[in-house]
């Protein structure tokens, strides 16, 4: 009797145990919640007339990704999208604007897509950022150089991770646009 009262309570401490540990596991998932807003820009080249789609952060953590974004925007009638889920995360292979199309009388919004990756032409969607964790750093001796793009008085750099990793945060800079490989 004494045997199995001590394998009960053993049995009821690890069950104790492992339930401790996996609440534990849950602390801090929720992020902290951000506030303010961030800029999405899709232009095809530096010198068109850039489409800027402001962002409001608030009901986003910063466990969120600009994907998360993108998605809600998209549900919000306000950005299209089209892109594969790859290895290293989602790879956007265009990007527009909803826009309003009548046909045969009857209304309704259409992808409009302002960029949007051409393999024959070597044309491919390309992600520049204002957020230093995302930013491609590179060394000054380094034989390649990050790219960088000027916007809005801000220097952006090409982002190393795909959007479904990078940072949100308020003031954010998120900036589209071909690079052309040929």
């Amino acid at each position: 009797m004494k045997r199995f009262r001590h394998l009960l309570i053993l049995a009821v401490s690890a069950v104790l145990a492992v339930s401790a540990l996996a609440f534990a596991g849950c602390d801090g998932e929720e992020g902290k919640a951000l506030s303010g807003s961030m800029k999405i820009v899709i232009t095809p080249d530096a010198q068109a007339q850039a489409t800027v789609i402001e962002a409001d952060l608030s009901g986003f953590t910063d466990k969120n990704s600009v994907m998360d974004v993108i998605d809600s925007l998209a549900e919000a009638g306000k950005i299209c999208y089209k892109g594969s889920n790859g290895v290293y995360g989602m790879y956007l292979t265009a990007l527009g604007v909803p826009v309003e199309s009548t046909y045969e009388g009857q209304t309704s919004m259409v992808d409009n897509y302002i960029i949007e990756e051409n393999a024959a032409e070597g044309k491919y969607v390309y992600t520049y950022t204002s957020v230093d964790a995302d930013k491609l750093e590179t060394k000054p001796d380094a034989e390649y150089q990050a790219m960088t793009v000027e916007f809005d008085g801000m220097t952006l750099t090409e982002s190393m991770n795909s959007v479904s990793k990078m940072t949100i945060c308020d003031g954010a800079v998120i900036y589209f646009t071909y690079i052309v490989w040929g």
